[in-house]
């Protein structure tokens, strides 16, 4: 492969898993070089996301494990490098990392195995009297500042009536590594059980009771980049009285699963804020699926004419969209009992001095093209006077 131009090299390096290219970077300097650096990092992470490769499901509960999405064959068991307990939870993946709600909470690339233990954060906020208080993390990506972010949101409730009172808001960013503290949130999260996990279009999302209608829930987003928070709509005619909602994530889609004890109906929101683009994917029931299961959609076939459905946190199944039947999965080595991630394997780098030594280079780049531009000016002027 010597002769190769290096575009060529580039462009078959990036379409490999990330376990081939920590292995591959022992191979020339250059290549070391040439998958080390930023740009490469972020082409190889585009084209996993446009061809859908390099895939996997990670599952937690009982330990955590990684499944190859496109196989599906056998459950590897994943030892982080890190004190993990099996109560941690494990929060959406975004980019190839995941957030491990323990305490301290850890950004995590399970495939890198580089990890990062995020720095203390205490509560400021004074606690009111006869309250109580519930913790949600949230975790997302700012494009606009090239930066990953995670969201604590303490809520104080009243300890007798269980009312929300107030809230405490602080964001971590990984550039900086340190919290700063914002406006609290203006509306209660009654629907996050502790994970925060719906992550799209940079913003994190949530469903909350509509302060207009008892019978009806609002989509609430806020945005990591702009810290403002905006709604989404709601499919039309959908009702939480006798149904239960929750909000997921679907191949870069916003999808609705509302279930009642006979039936499940799983909404896909295909253009992102356009209520009309809301679309019924599948409604099912008993005996495809068992009565009062809970389903999360985690991702389409390669054909995209299936469904993979967790179903109830014990088994998978493939939902055909053509034929409306269910074959179940059986891999090798899963646990009994789980819940799952799609996450995408990825070099994004969360140790400190990479970082860094990231960040310094763009500085340099910066003042590079300033210099060159300040000169340019300055001979300008010159050839005036």
């Amino acid at each position: 492969m010597p002769n190769l131009p290096a575009e060529i090299i580039e462009d078959i390096l990036r379409r490999l898993p990330v376990k081939s290219l920590k292995r591959f970077r022992a191979v020339a300097k250059f290549w070391c070089f040439l998958i080390d650096s930023e740009n490469f990092i972020k082409l190889h992470l585009r084209q996993s996301l446009i061809s859908n490769s390099n895939r996997n499901l990670i599952l937690g509960g009982l330990g955590l494990y990684s499944i190859d999405l496109d196989l599906l064959d056998k459950a590897h068991v994943i030892k982080p490098p890190f004190y993990y307990k099996s109560v941690d939870g494990i929060s959406n993946s975004c980019n190839g990392i995941v957030l491990v709600m323990s305490e301290p909470p850890v950004l995590w690339n399970p495939f890198s195995r580089e990890y990062r233990v995020l720095p203390h954060c205490s509560v400021e906020y004074s606690t009111p009297l006869d309250s109580y208080s519930k913790t949600a993390y949230g975790f997302g990506y700012d494009s606009r500042n090239d930066d990953y972010k995670v969201v604590r949101i303490v809520e104080f409730r009243h300890q007798i009536a269980h009312v929300w009172m107030a809230s405490e808001t602080k964001i971590y960013s990984l550039k900086s590594n340190s919290w700063r503290r914002i406006e609290g949130f203006p509306y209660p999260l009654p629907f996050l059980r502790g994970n925060w996990r719906v992550h799209l279009n940079g913003a994190l999302h949530t469903l909350v009771e509509d302060p207009d209608n008892i019978d009806s829930a609002r989509i609430m987003a806020f945005s990591l980049q702009t810290e403002k928070h905006y709604q989404v709509p709601m499919p039309s005619g959908i009702r939480i009285r006798a149904v239960h909602v929750s909000l997921d994530i679907i191949e870069g889609c916003l999808s609705l699963v509302c279930t009642n004890r006979s039936r499940i109906a799983i909404w896909v929101m295909k253009d992102y804020g356009v209520k009309e683009s809301w679309t019924k994917l599948l409604s099912i029931g008993p005996p495809a699926i068992e009565r009062n299961d809970f389903v999360k959609p985690l991702a389409y076939s390669r054909d995209g004419n299936k469904v993979l459905l967790n179903c109830d946190d014990k088994k998978l199944v493939w939902y055909d969209l053509r034929t409306k039947t269910v074959d179940n999965v059986l891999v090798d080595g899963m646990p009994f009992v789980f819940y799952a991630e799609v996450c995408v394997e990825s070099l994004v780098s969360l140790e400190e001095e990479k970082v860094k030594k990231q960040e310094q280079k763009k500085e340099k780049k910066k003042e590079k093209i300033r210099k060159q531009r300040d000169d340019f000016l300055s001979e300008g002027f010159k050839l005036v006077l």
